[in-house]
């Protein structure tokens, strides 16, 4: 049977992300390893069936001589599990093991691209990110990237040469379980807001994410700041560990609900009249396809990933990163229209089904690694 180790810097990408598709693999028969720093989160990989968990300690940030040895272990079990496939991921384990994988001479190596980290950084810190992402591509047989913006963005910054990389289907890193996430029944949609405080008048802006700058939640609170001033009843909820102390939030508390990380964001979706993601930079963002697949009319911007997640004025809005004035004109454009608001939303249902259903997306990225392993 195929044998494929997939490496990831922290145990929270592989379980947001990879679990499915790893899942899928096991079913068919592949042998499915996976490698990530033994963390607070790392005991909760461990029901995964089927699935073969080996700690490598990895730091996020440049650490020389901690690199040195994470390099040294991703080595030797390189050399004792002799894997058909190496699939690589996020900044630190998609360079250590694709420089790895190359001096084991693994035969098939992936550098799955999930995002652009330099996209966020200036100076000499942009400059080794991206000394990190040549190092990584050269040592990789495959680059898989997760939107076509950042295949696009790759190869204008001549990491990828023209017609290097590949985009599986429309993108996307894992696809949407679109029988979960769904639109509501009136009385679940009800039941959502009542949770929440949330009265039927009420017009509910929400986002789902990590509250950093990058992801612009700075903007969009100034958006319904400002919204607030033209006398607009609008709330602002926020669901997702809050990660930077940068990161102000001036709104008075009964305009804003901070709902922390949720085990279950369906809900927080079912709550929402629209859904808003004003990040700066995506892999792709699957918080965007979620509330499409749950009846939501989206904003977000042009940045790289964000253009993927939906068409211009068929389930949403798009509009520049960090404007919050256009994000405002959007948001109240969805407000004073309630037919195109139900109009986007269905579009919005229909392009997640027609091209993110994760098992359509598992299929693809199968039907990928297959052929790599069989080759020319």
């Amino acid at each position: 049977m195929p044998r494929v180790l997939f490496g990831v810097t922290v145990p929270q990408t592989a379980l947001a992300f990879l679990k499915d598709q790893m899942a899928d693999l096991v079913a068919r028969g592949w042998e499915v390893h996976l490698a990530t720093s033994p963390d607070e989160d790392f005991a909760r990989l461990q029901p995964l069936d089927g699935v073969t968990i080996h700690a490598i300690p990895m730091t996020r940030h440049p650490s020389p001589i901690r690199d040195c040895f994470s390099l040294v272990r991703w080595w030797r079990l390189l050399r004792k599990l002799e894997p058909d496939v190496v699939i690589a991921s996020t900044p630190k384990a998609g360079l250590l093991g694709t420089v790895a994988a190359r001096m084991a001479r693994v035969p098939v190596r992936v550098y799955h691209l999930r995002g652009l980290r330099a996209e966020g950084l200036g100076g000499l810190a942009k400059r080794l990110s991206l000394a990190s992402e040549r190092a990584a591509v050269g040592c990789s047989t495959e680059v898989l990237c997760d939107s076509p913006s950042l295949l696009e963005e790759m190869q204008n910054l001549r990491i990828l040469r023209p017609r290097e990389g590949v985009v599986l289907g429309s993108g996307s890193c894992c696809g949407v379980d679109t029988e979960y996430f769904r639109p509501p029944a009136s009385g679940e949609r009800a039941l959502a807001r009542t949770r929440l405080g949330v009265m039927d008048e009420h017009f509910v802006v929400g986002f789902v994410g990590r509250l950093v700058p990058d992801k612009g939640v700075s903007e969009l609170v100034e958006a319904v700041r400002s919204l607030h001033k033209q006398n607009l009843d609008v709330i602002l909820i926020l669901a997702g560990p809050r990660e930077s102390r940068e990161l102000d939030l001036p709104l008075d508390e009964d305009r804003l609900i901070a709902l922390g990380p949720l085990d279950n964001t369906r809900s927080a979706y079912w709550a929402f009249d629209i859904f808003c993601l004003p990040s700066h930079r995506e892999g792709f963002p699957i918080s965007t396809l979620e509330a499409e697949a749950c009846g939501l009319p989206v904003v977000t911007t042009s940045a790289t990933g964000c253009r993927d997640s939906m068409g211009p004025d068929h389930s949403g809005f798009m509009v520049e990163p960090r404007d919050s004035g256009a994000l405002a004109l959007a948001i109240r454009q969805l407000i004073s229209k309630p037919a195109l608001r139900a109009s986007m939303s269905r579009n919005a249902r229909q392009f997640v089904e027609e091209n993110f259903d994760r098992r359509d997306v598992n299929k693809r990225f199968r039907t990928f690694l297959e052929l790599s392993v069989q080759g020319p």
